[in-house]
């Protein structure tokens, strides 16, 4: 059950990539190919990972793991090919933030919640490198399972954490907005004061800084012509 969930998380983190179709099936072909290749490879390590314990231990009789040696070539190699498996999982995202044209923190936050099986990857190679009794030649079960259980428990929390992606990125974009609309206020009401100047509260002055003929301060309005004549 733990090398299952493990696995599943390994696919639900392919899955987010829909190759199939649009848009990501017109990025690249090769990266296309990558793509599928990687789903056949992690294909081949699940079953791989499934059967090796019926391999080792087909009967009570004929079971390896009771003896001091011959499980060690099994359980090294698969502790590998985890390790290879959670590297194909992080390329795929690092190769579309590559080629597509985000700003910084756009990549800086979808490279980290799409490669999130860098932690997988840290806690199978310290399990490459603790399982192994070098004084004894042979695999430490009680601490290979003990960090199998770890690794299973921190890839369902990440595949968890992964689903936040998409609120952390709408709050981003609506930080940008809101900053960018109280920037460009100011440009506004300058913009604004620069194509409408504002007349003298008392109406002498006219938009282009002279008197106006309505103006009691100019002297020369209707009622003043009338007077002369």
């Amino acid at each position: 059950m733990l090398w299952i969930s493990i696995y599943c998380v390994k696919f639900c983190f392919l899955a987010q990539f829909k190759f199939h179709k649009p848009p990501y099936a017109y990025i690249s072909v090769h990266l296309t190919r990558y793509f599928w290749a990687s789903i056949i490879i992690c294909s081949a390590a699940f079953l791989f990972t499934i059967i090796h314990p019926i391999v080792l231990c087909p009967s009570p009789g004929k079971c390896r793991y009771f003896r001091s040696t011959g499980t060690v070539p099994w359980e090294m190699a698969v502790t590998a090919i985890d390790i290879v498996t959670d590297l194909l999982v992080i390329s795929i995202p690092a190769l579309l933030i590559h080629m597509a044209n985000f700003t910084r923190s756009y990549t800086i936050i979808n490279f980290i919640f799409k490669s999130l099986s860098v932690v997988n990857v840290a806690i199978a190679g310290a399990r490459l490198a603790l399982q192994y009794n070098t004084s004894a030649h042979r695999i430490e079960y009680v601490a290979m399972t003990l960090l199998l259980v770890v690794e299973a428990a921190i890839a369902l929390i990440m595949a968890s954490i992964s689903s936040y992606r998409v609120v952390l990125l709408d709050r981003l974009a609506e930080w940008r907005m809101r900053k960018a609309t109280a920037s460009a206020r100011p440009k506004e009401l300058q913009l604004w004061s620069v194509a409408n100047p504002i007349e003298e509260r008392g109406g002498g002055l006219s938009s282009r800084g002279g008197f106006s003929a309505a103006s009691p301060r100019a002297g020369f309005g209707a009622d003043s012509y009338s007077s002369v004549t």
